[in-house]
């Protein structure tokens, strides 16, 4: 359970403070807890994503990181320019990369003539994100990611790869991915849909649907894992969060998503992907295990499966569920999971360019708030090992 005092947040005996890092007339949020002398090898830096809170998101996971070790210092960024007295302004000389498709027919809407905020552009995102870094007068350190956090981290590991002791990533595809897999939509939903949030109310109404209906696609398991969760509960804060909070951003924080999507691309973020594969950093990849997992009513989970026929991740590892759209108990390939401490490790293929490929259970693209203990311990566990 967190309680709140002005800056500070508790977590079962975990204090979050909470501060802001100016840097030419903004204030960058920075949320932190641990110690704040420690090594290099023992700081670790966190980005969140949308839609929920970027910041708050990761809350639990950190908090259970110092609880696992005194010693290190946890250091969570908020996605830069999302806090919420951030503003939009236009330049009137930069325009969409990307266009929208409008739900339920998949209409194209161009956007190449509207304005843009490039402050909002992940690659702006990393050079804010390295302006902060400096400013906490941090050298080096591990960076932890999730969902767009991941992509803000990749841009700063391409351009500033001597401050990487290591990156993680959670829910974030890797290397593959199939052009045609994107006119599965709505009946298969393969990656993340960019181009729908271009469009700013369908990432609400996207939201909506795949939290309380399930359609196209179910997100997240997480009312059933925790059902019967007390208020004021650490348990009772993580639905409520995901459930309720991430279902109702503002109108302001909308826009910035848009703003965001139409500067990104699953296929350009996939091909940039290629300028860290020769890099000296170690990366690892912390997915939900529930991911393409059937729900209750026979739709598949999230969006990014990690086997069979839709696998985003075929260069990396090895098939869990061979042939399979999605988690067919009866052909899962068991033999290629090695149980660990509240979570699992996949088998990596022999040419794998990631070290370490792990799936946290009961959880699915949300993962660091499903089971935040599991991706700490996940996390953990590979920075003392690399």
């Amino acid at each position: 359970m967190f309680t709140k005092q002005s800056n500070y947040l508790n977590y079962n005996g975990v204090c979050l403070e909470k501060r802001f890092i100016h840097i030419n007339g903004y204030q960058h949020l920075i949320t932190q807890c641990g110690d704040i002398d420690a090594s290099e090898e023992n700081t670790i830096v966190m980005m969140g994503g949308i839609p929920s809170d970027p910041s708050e998101s990761l809350y639990w996971m950190a908090a259970e990181l110092c609880k696992s070790d005194k010693d290190l210092h946890v250091l969570i960024l908020h996605l830069p320019y999302y806090e919420e007295y951030s503003t939009i302004d236009l330049d009137k000389d930069s325009f969409a990369k990307f266009n929208a498709f409008k739900l339920p027919f998949d209409r194209e809407i161009n956007l190449k003539k509207v304005n843009i905020d490039p402050k909002f552009s992940h690659e702006s995102q990393a050079q804010i994100t390295l302006e902060i870094f400096q400013k906490l007068k941090l050298k080096k350190a591990h960076f932890v990611g999730h969902d767009r956090g991941v992509i803000v981290f990749e841009n700063l590991l391409i351009t500033n790869p001597e401050i990487f002791l290591s990156l993680s990533r959670g829910s974030q595809i890797w290397d593959y991915y199939e052009d045609d897999w994107s006119k599965l939509a709505p009946k298969i939903c393969v990656g993340p849909p960019h181009r729908y949030m271009a469009y700013p109310y369908q990432l609400r109404l996207l939201f909506i649907l795949i939290t309380f209906i399930k359609l196209p696609f179910g997100i997240t398991e997480i009312a059933s894992h925790l059902r019967g969760s007390k208020k004021d509960s650490e348990e009772y804060d993580r639905v409520t969060h995901l459930i309720f909070k991430a279902n109702n951003p503002s109108r302001k924080f909308l826009l910035k998503v848009q703003q965001t999507f139409m500067q990104t691309d699953s296929k350009m973020e996939v091909k940039n992907r290629e300028k860290l594969k020769n890099m000296d950093v170690k990366i690892m990849q912390f997915q939900g295990e529930d991911e393409f997992k059937y729900g209750k009513n026979g739709k598949l989970i999230s969006d990014q499966p990690y086997f069979g026929i839709y696998n985003l991740f075929r260069n990396e590892v090895e098939d869990l569920f061979p042939g399979c759209v999605g988690q067919d108990l009866n052909k899962k390939a068991s033999h290629l999971i090695e149980e660990k401490k509240e979570y699992k490790k996949l088998k990596l293929l022999p040419n794998a360019t990631i070290e370490s490929f792990t799936l946290i259970p009961k959880s699915a693209h949300f993962n660091v708030i499903e089971n935040p203990k599991g991706c700490a311990n996940a996390v953990y566990d590979f920075i003392k090992n690399i």
